[in-house]
């Protein structure tokens, strides 16, 4: 293709109209499009993939250009990394959305272009990649030696970038020691091995990371103290940091806090300042004499570590649970998961130990059952709650197993006679519906109790065929009455569909 200038003028002066002027040019190889505007060929070419976008440069000086103006480059399978550092620097504009997989990269390959991205990302840079470092131990022991075979790749200084996601197969980062992330409001870090000497806390910390907004840090290695000091934090969660022992948070305009299976070792050592914090999941050990949560006088919505319905002394979960309800008056939601072990006969019954509830409007009760009767457990705990307006309902457990006759779950039947009286439930939702005998029960004896209920959702399991939701369906009428609107979903397709 020879590419060139063309005009209308031209053809307009020859007394062609615009379909025989657009065919002679044609017939005589000229190029038009290489004549539209740069932002028009941008346009153009941001409906192509990054691949075949790139494939235009070796059709003219002209084409190579406008490839160098692309705001947005996704490389799935991306180049030689030598090649991606030289497309990075060889771009004219900063980029507002840059996208990498880059499957089975070592922490040097990724070092090579990282600091090109830096100087290049001015919005989005997410980076995944997956290997076979992805199966790291589930803890630290012996994890300094490996991480240091491993290598580790610095975490450039993005001064420009809004929001960066590290999704590594537990490659090693080494934290900057110094730089500002000047425009940084979102970090989100997954599988992560983190090296010295830099520190992540901070890192994001208001002097490096003045806008940083929302932070999340998952299934991390290498992370053992942490101290985040930010005037402009509104979201944090951090979730299975394998190897941390002490937590230090000063945010005054957090929002959101969710710390979730960190803490390895006990007790755990957290001193949290938030009072404006709304929203709280502790899902560890909780010691108050160890774990300051500072005052929280606008909490709304609760997650506590799991209850073990049958236990003993010996398990610190549910102690953590109660003195952890037990520093709340009043909050709006409150998200409590009542968990069963396989094998109970040789527990007791803990239920009587939860005597009191925070007072709620909505309760959100996960059920891990394993196969056994919680209704006297689930019982207990609207018991404790009668003034909700709702209430959601989650069934967790696995395909259900069949208890012995003789199971302690199957002895407990008080629930069955004894009056409730739910009279401010209006609005009840149910996830993961696989119709058991349990299950059908415990519903049948809620509308018994919530004699207000005016909707009910029904979210069957999505393993629940169409044929075995309309048996369900059927089973539910049964037992509703006239006045409640009642619907019922189930997944076909991946899709959640509407059953009528």
């Amino acid at each position: 293709m020879e590419l060139g200038g063309g005009s209308d003028s031209a053809a307009k002066g020859q007394g062609l109209s615009s379909s025989d002027a657009a065919a002679a040019a044609a017939a005589a190889g000229e190029d038009r499009l290489s004549a539209l505007p740069d932002d028009v060929l941008v346009l153009i070419l941001l409906k192509l993939t990054t691949r075949a976008a790139a494939q235009t440069r070796v059709l003219s000086h002209r084409w190579r250009l406008i490839w160098a103006l692309l705001p947005v480059l996704s490389f799935t399978s991306p180049p030689e990394p030598h090649r991606l550092r030289d497309a990075l620097d060889g771009h004219k504009v900063l980029l507002r959305d840059l996208l990498v997989g880059a499957d089975g990269a070592t922490a040097q390959s990724l070092a090579v272009w990282l600091p090109a991205a830096a100087r290049r990302v001015s919005g989005d840079l997410t980076l995944k990649t997956y290997g076979p470092e992805e199966d790291a131990g589930e803890d630290d022991s012996g994890g300094e030696e490996e991480a240091a075979q491993r290598g580790a790749f610095e975490f450039p200084c993005f001064e420009q970038a809004s929001k960066i996601s590290f999704f590594l197969g537990f490659q090693g980062l080494a934290v900057p020691l110094t730089g500002v992330f000047a425009r940084l409001t979102g970090l989100h870090l997954s599988r992560v091995w983190f090296h010295g000497p830099g520190e992540l806390g901070d890192a994001v910390s208001s002097p490096r990371c003045p806008c940083l907004q929302r932070l999340t840090v998952e299934d991390a290695r290498g992370l053992r103290d942490l101290a985040i000091h930010s005037e402009s934090m509104l979201w944090m969660e951090l979730r299975d940091l394998h190897a941390l022992s002490r937590l230090t948070v000063v945010a005054p305009a957090l929002e959101v806090l969710t710390v979730a299976s960190c803490f390895p070792k006990s007790p755990p050592v957290a001193n949290i300042s938030a009072p404006l914090l709304t929203k709280l999941h502790w899902g560890n050990e909780y010691d108050p004499s160890s774990v300051h949560l500072g005052k929280m006088a606008h909490l709304q919505w609760l997650r506590t570590p799991y209850y073990l319905v049958y236990g003993n002394g010996g398990f610190l979960h549910n102690q953590s649970c109660l003195s952890l309800l037990q520093r709340f008056e009043g909050i709006k939601s409150l998200c409590l998961t009542l968990a069963y072990l396989r094998g109970i006969e040789n527990y007791d019954y803990m239920m009587e130990d939860m005597a009191v509830l925070p007072d709620i409007t909505f309760l959100r009760l996960m059920v891990m059952a394993y196969g056994h009767a919680f209704e006297a457990s689930a019982f207990h705990v609207l018991r404790l709650c009668t003034g909700i307006r709702r209430l959601m309902l989650l069934f967790l457990s696995e395909a259900e197993t069949v208890c012995t006759s003789d199971c302690k779950c199957l002895q407990l039947i008080e629930w069955e006679t004894e009056e409730l009286l739910l009279n401010h439930l209006e609005e009840v939702e149910i996830f993961e519906w696989r119709g058991t005998k349990h299950e059908v029960a415990f519903v049948k004896r809620l509308f018994d109790w919530g004699t207000k209920i005016k909707k009910m959702t029904v979210n069957f399991c999505p393993s629940i065929s169409e044929v075995k939701a309309k048996e369900l369906y059927q089973i539910f009428q049964s037992f509703s009455r006239p006045g409640v609107c009642m619907k019922f979903y189930r997944f076909e397709k991946c899709s959640k569909v509407l059953c009528t």
